[in-house]
């Protein structure tokens, strides 16, 4: 048994345009041959993709072959990408995907001592949230992450390089600012989480989930537009510890660490795709994080 990528193509189509009449336009064919492709997909696998109906949805099947979806075609582009570039006489190129806190504190240094010492490398370099930035290098958009570490990395090598916290702030001028600061759990659940992106809620079917603890969840990926967004009281959010220590709009922050999901704990570093032969781009890249980080 074989997927092919027209088939993964369709579905993937399907999935991102929100239904198969919108898949078909977006892929220049008719809503026929889209159905015929995923239909195809279940003959093959003997389990249902998508729950058809008014609002689409995934089966348990669906998601996993979505993630693979995802990781195959763009594997594909970037391969597309790459030798096109090569037949045009292109150079080494880094591509890579950092998290806001790390575009905010290091990445200028970076970039700058980078480019120092490898003056004829192309660079494609791109801030997105944690969980963006963990599909963007499984589908091989980008060749390294650089960023904290999800729950789950088996499917990436990985590099640490620091640990550090994250934890949930509201600002003074939040209507329930007092209530929150004393623990008022209800109040919280009646304020939205603003955060860079979240699980779809379909992925984490426990009961602790972090969203069912707030109103919403309300993902903006700019950093500097959760922070003002928490500064005018629309919200809560969770900040790295140095961001609130030293970025100047967030020292009237409250810090809610008696809460018991107030605080995460996380490790930072670079990660790509496991049994991905490197770039040498991008293992001098590897090579001066690890320097930045020893030296710091």
């Amino acid at each position: 048994m074989r997927l092919e990528n027209s088939e993964l193509r369709a579905f993937r189509a399907v999935v991102e345009q929100g239904g198969f009449r919108r898949a078909a336009e977006a892929l220049h064919l008719s809503q026929s041959a889209v159905s015929q492709a995923v239909a195809g997909l279940e003959a093959k696998l003997g389990l249902p993709l998508v729950q058809r109906g008014k609002n689409l949805g995934l089966s348990d099947a669906g998601r996993r072959v979505f993630d693979h979806a995802v990781e195959v075609l763009g594997r594909e582009q970037q391969t597309l990408e790459d030798i096109a570039r090569l037949r045009n006489g292109a150079r080494e190129r880094l591509s890579l995907a950092i998290s806001g806190a790390i575009n905010y504190f290091h990445a200028q240094e970076l970039i700058s001592a980078y480019y120092a010492q490898n003056p004829a490398v192309t660079m494609h370099v791109q801030e997105l949230p944690s969980r963006s930035m963990i599909y963007a290098v499984l589908g091989g958009q980008v060749e390294l992450g650089l960023g904290p570490f999800q729950k789950q990395m088996s499917a990436f090598h990985t590099v640490p390089l620091y640990e550090d916290t994250r934890h949930l702030v509201v600002g003074p001028r939040h209507p329930a600012f007092e209530a929150m600061i004393a623990g008022d759990a209800a109040a919280i659940r009646r304020t939205p989480l603003i955060a860079s992106a979240l699980d779809n809620p379909e992925m984490r079917p426990s009961i602790q989930r972090l969203r069912d603890q707030f109103s919403a969840v309300w993902e903006v990926s700019s950093l500097s537009l959760r922070i003002h967004m928490v500064e005018q009281g629309m919200g809560v959010t969770f900040l790295d510890r140095r961001l609130l220590k030293e970025h100047p709009r967030c020292r009237e922050l409250h810090i809610m660490d008696d809460l018991s999901f107030g605080r995460i704990d996380k490790r930072v570093g670079l990660y790509y795709r496991a049994n991905l032969a490197l770039s040498s781009a991008a293992r001098d890249f590897i090579a001066l994080c690890e320097a930045h980080w020893r030296a710091g």
